[in-house]
């Protein structure tokens, strides 16, 4: 009986000392937990205070602000490209190792008289740009590593790379645009390489491994190491400039297009051919441009931007982004100048918009009836005499497409 007394006395210290080991543990991982969500929420807080406080960082810079220009100063370490910059308002650069405070108007332009709402007020955005804003690692630092490389899919003389952006799920749509218009790779003597550019869907194994396979197969996917999303169409389109200067820096002109739209390419060989019988061409954005337009306060639209994100009220002329024509120095110089403009997400805008008034090029309007013709079956015929491009951007449209590219080839003779 002693014995089993003992037996039930340390069984039932051990019961006890289990459930006491459960409590204390129950109670350490609610109090973890706690804390993990009271630091993720200090974070979050940081984070919009921090952005609250650039924005009133920003009104309080302009207040004061004088209406005339400051006098240059000669600083040291600045190089002769430096110079020929006008020096008006505070920013830091890296010059060899050094830090030097200078202050530069990209543009020679003065900020007199600008404000918030004014046309020109994205000008504001170069001018509050301070140096920790430009460090990006996809868009400035262009560290891009890729998934799928393709690096070899430029070969020879190219007359034109076409860079269009599409998702790792939109594989149909990809077959679509192969069987179709991305099938004409050589025409008139001139060699054109579609390329799908994707990013990566980071939980989906299989679907990676199904992009990997169609790779092999078509040979026509760059795929960049970030996760595809509509936020991170910049990365995308900026990837692709990295892509063309690293491994298609000989091609003559680079069309960036969209999934929603249908490429005349015959039309557009003859076009580069009338607007350069030698394909070279210096200073050729070619595009349908939005001017005075600005961002959607709309908080219930996909394209709502909030003022801490861009308290100004317009954009700098931008080309709609369905489609729009480079030549090859126009990507040479938005690449090299995303370096130094601070990243926005709205991609065309970026791009074609910020990156390109930086770059000091200028937009050239799209012929009319080259673009934004809708690929409605009752118009067709007579937009597709015209057209460069054709857009499928609403679902009901796509039924269209292979009706559409067979009237193209028509009348083409094809």
């Amino acid at each position: 009986m002693a014995f089993r007394r003992r037996i039930g006395i340390v069984v039932a210290i051990v019961t006890l000392m289990f459930i006491m080991n459960r409590l204390v543990f129950t109670v350490l991982r609610d109090e973890m937990d706690k804390n993990l969500n009271s630091e993720s929420e200090r974070l979050q807080l940081l984070q919009k205070e921090k952005s609250l406080a650039k924005v009133r960082r920003i009104s309080e810079n302009f207040a004061p602000y004088q209406n005339k220009r400051m006098p240059s100063k000669p600083v040291s370490g600045v190089t002769q490209q430096d110079k020929n910059y006008n020096i008006t308002s505070d920013t830091t650069i890296a010059k060899d190792k050094h830090t030097v405070r200078v202050t530069i108007d990209r543009h020679a332009q003065s900020y007199d008289n600008i404000n918030f709402n004014s046309e020109d007020s994205y000008k504001l955005y170069f001018r509050d740009t301070e140096q920790e804003d430009i460090q990006d690692p996809f868009v400035n630092l262009h560290r891009f590593e890729y998934k799928i490389r393709n690096e070899f899919a430029c070969n020879g003389d190219v007359l034109a790379v076409i860079m269009v952006n599409s998702s790792p799920e939109k594989v149909k749509e990809r077959m679509q645009i192969r069987d179709t218009w991305a099938s004409v790779r050589f025409y008139l003597g001139a060699s054109i390489v579609p390329l799908f550019m994707l990013a990566q869907r980071s939980t989906h194994d299989k679907l990676q491994e199904d992009i990997v396979k169609e790779s092999q197969t078509y040979q026509d996917i760059v795929q960049g190491n970030f996760v595809d999303s509509y936020k991170n169409l910049t990365y995308k389109t900026v990837m692709g400039l990295h892509w063309v200067q690293h491994y298609c820096n000989h091609t003559k002109f680079v069309l960036k297009v969209d999934d929603d739209t249908m490429v005349d390419v015959y039309h557009l060989v003859k076009f580069l051919f009338q607007k350069s019988p030698d394909g070279n061409m210096n200073q050729f954005l070619y595009c349908s441009v939005y001017r005075n337009q600005g961002p959607v306060r709309d908080t219930s639209s996909k394209w709502f931007v909030p003022t801490h994100e861009y308290p100004y009220a317009k954009y700098p002329p931008y080309c709609e982004g369905f489609a729009y024509i480079m030549s090859n120095d126009v990507t040479r110089l938005l690449y090299q100048s995303t370096a130094r403009v601070k990243t926005y997400w709205i991609d065309d805008v970026y791009v074609s918009g910020l990156v390109a008034h930086e770059a000091g090029i200028k937009h050239h309007e799209m012929e009319s009836g080259h673009g934004y013709n809708l690929m409605q079956s009752e118009h067709l015929a007579k937009h597709v005499q015209t057209s460069l491009f054709l857009l499928a951007k609403y679902d009901h449209l796509r039924p269209n497409w292979d009706d559409a590219w067979s009237d193209i080839k028509t009348i083409h003779n094809i």
